[in-house]
């Protein structure tokens, strides 16, 4: 069986195909170096062991270990998450394939040329051993495959453009901001760029930094805040002092407005682009500002519905073909 691993620092997204039919799965990140209590014998136990290390998914967790570096994308807690979503996937344990992603920066070289020793350290973090509780998890990862993030997420869209076209995928996640100019139909790459520091991360650590003299609170709390912004009685629960979610709703402002700011600059570097694809985490924080910046016609822009899925989508329909349309 081959699963479609898009391992980003925020989430764990992935993809496959169940009896012909395309499944999708997400996973947040957020795991603390330790083994946590588990009161409750019918859940599934979320304590894993990994050269040694122990870890546990804690979605409350203060401590939780920092995922948004790209060393992140090499290390133990990265394999223990892709392993976790996994089993929470309903997949039934068993000997699997993977393919999983690198940032474009990690991938490529100066040349656009793949980078084979971050390749082969990626297929070598992947392939580590990870124990729940003790007992092999279950699913034995073999044979392990590498793609550049942000291209195959435009893949449908690119087969379908005139061969004079092109499209320009802005793929903006929780750490980096990966953007590629792509001719149609894949037949080659014009430009790539990918800037470590630009991410939703950005406005994830800066509300963290708001409420830490009122509270401690993990990276995934924020990012659901960031998520919830515009839900009154969602943030009137999480945070019941008014003050507190005046501040946290300026700061994501603020900040969203750095952040769409920074990515603009980045796409000035591209140019002759016909048509824009935006995907990842942060999509819909970034759309709406670049459509307009750029003139591109509605009919030329591209964002799906749930644009977490656009590269683990992609993926799959580049090495097998979506039988779902």
């Amino acid at each position: 069986m081959r699963i479609y691993v898009d391992d980003g620092s925020t989430n764990i997204k992935l993809a496959w195909k169940d009896n012909g039919e395309v499944k999708t799965f997400i996973s947040p990140n957020s795991f603390k170096p330790e083994w946590s209590l588990n009161l409750f014998s019918d859940q599934i136990s979320a304590n894993y062991e990994i050269e040694g290390e122990k870890f546990s998914f804690d979605p409350g967790s203060v401590d939780a270990v920092v995922t948004t570096e790209t060393r992140y994308q090499y290390s133990l807690v990265n394999t223990v998450a892709i392993h976790h979503a996994l089993l929470q996937s309903g997949i039934k344990p068993q000997d699997i394939d993977v393919v999983v992603t690198l940032p474009l920066s990690e991938y490529l070289d100066s040349d656009f040329q793949p980078k084979t020793e971050n390749i082969t350290r990626k297929k070598n973090s992947v392939k580590r051993t990870v124990s729940l509780q003790g007992n092999k998890s279950g699913f034995s990862i073999g044979k392990v495959s590498v793609l550049p993030e942000s291209i195959p997420a435009g893949f449908n869209v690119l087969t379908g453009l005139e061969d004079d076209d092109s499209l320009l995928i802005v793929d903006l996640g929780g750490t980096t901001l990966d953007v590629s100019h792509v001719r149609s139909k894949m037949s080659g790459i014009t430009n790539t760029w990918c800037d470590p520091k630009i991410g939703v991360s950005i406005i994830t650590n800066d509300i963290k930094n708001v409420l830490a003299s009122y509270t401690r609170i993990s990276s995934l709390q924020a990012d659901k805040m960031i998520i919830n912004r515009d839900e009154n009685g969602w943030l009137e629960h999480r945070l019941p002092d008014a003050e507190m979610r005046t501040q946290v709703i300026n700061a994501i402002e603020a900040k969203k407005k750095l952040l769409v700011n920074r990515v603009l600059n980045v796409i000035d570097r591209f140019n002759g682009y016909t048509h824009i694809m935006c995907v990842g985490g942060g999509a819909k924080l970034i759309a709406e500002d670049i459509q307009k910046n750029t003139n591109i016609p509605a009919a030329r822009f591209y964002t799906s519905d749930n644009p977490q899925f656009d590269l683990v989508l992609g993926m799959l329909e580049m090495k097998e073909g979506s039988s779902n349309g």
